[in-house]
Formats: structure tokens, C-alpha cells, sequence
């Protein structure tokens, strides 16, 4: 990304009403990353945004496996800001380099993960289309209809995070993966 096409609010250009929600990221990350800043231009969008990530986070599927999820269509959308953000947050968790690397080409450690990953990489590439293969194999690897909801929730989650900082052009405030 050769340029920001839209900043970041700053303390004094934030609007009143994304105060609360940004103060309350803050608390959560220690600061406030750079994406949820740019989404703060709207308050409706970032309280959106971060109801989403609030929401996910009390999903049945494991953090872990969010993680796979967000680095595979990150790579997919090519979007380095959650590439990033994601790599971090999934070696917090303690996923192992090779692991985080292999969700970057749509490989995962073990069955039930990986026929996760290939119905995500199915629905973004298709745009849900063509999906009853990947679809057929995560039932047979066990997912019941709450956690193919799930899938189908992460994957569109991730689509808006990576469309807003490809777009917008955030500078990536995480340790930078290329």
C-alpha cells in the first residue's frame, strides 16, 4: 500500500459518538489499532465492527481456529493489515510459526481444522456459490450447523475487516508480515 487513502481519527478529529467504543478497544488491546480507528470515522460502522468482534469471541469455534480463518482470507484478499493483526494474535494463542504459515495457503495442522479452512476458502473465492463440496466435508469432520453459521459469520467478518484496510490503506501497527 503505497498510500492511505483514509487516516486514522486522531483524539481531536474523532466523533463524539465513537469515544465510548474506541476507549473501550483501548482497554481491551492495551491501545487502539489503527483499522478500528479508521472505522471510528463512523460511529454506526465501529460499533458495528466491534460488536462483530465482541460477538466472535463468544463463538463455539476456538479462537484458534478464528485465527486460521482470518490469516487464510487475509492471504486470499491480500490484505496485509489483518495478515498481520492475525499472525500476532494467533502466536499469543500459541499457534507455531509453521502453523501460521501453513493457514496462509489454507493448511491446517489436523482434519477438522482444515475442512474449516477449505469451506472458508471455498465461500471467499466462490462467493458462497460453490461451496457443497468443502460444505459435505465439514459436516463428515463433525461441525454441526451452529458452527458452519460460525465459519460463514468469520469469513464475512474478515471480508469487511480486509476490504476496509485495503481500501483505506492502514498502515499495519502489528509486527508486519510480507
Amino acid at each position: 500500500m503505497s498510500q492511505i487513502a483514509i487516516t486514522p481519527v486522531t483524539p481531536t478529529t474523532t466523533p463524539e459518538a465513537s469515544k465510548p467504543t474506541l476507549e473501550a478497544l483501548k482497554v481491551k488491546f492495551g491501545g487502539v489499532p489503527k483499522m478500528f480507528a479508521t472505522f471510528a470515522h463512523s460511529p454506526a460502522a465501529l460499533e458495528a465492527v466491534a460488536g462483530y468482534f465482541g460477538a466472535m469471541g463468544k463463538a463455539s469455534l476456538p479462537a484458534r481456529t478464528q485465527e486460521a480463518i482470518a490469516i487464510a482470507v487475509a492471504e486470499v484478499n491480500r490484505c496485509t493489515y489483518c495478515l498481520s493483526a492475525h499472525t500476532a494474535l494467533g502466536k499469543l494463542q500459541g499457534v507455531p510459526a509453521d502453523e501460521l504459515a501453513g493457514f496462509r495457503s489454507g493448511r491446517a495442522a489436523n482434519p477438522r481444522e482444515q475442512a474449516i479452512l477449505d469451506l472458508a476458502l471455498a465461500i471467499v473465492r466462490t462467493h458462497g456459490a460453490d461451496t457443497a463440496r468443502q460444505l459435505a466435508a465439514a459436516r463428515q469432520a463433525g461441525l454441526t450447523d451452529a458452527e458452519l453459521v460460525e465459519v460463514i459469520t468469520a469469513v464475512a467478518q474478515n471480508v469487511l475487516t480486509n476490504y476496509l484496510n485495503v481500501v483505506a490503506g492502514t498502515e499495519v501497527d502489528f509486527p508486519k508480515v510480507a
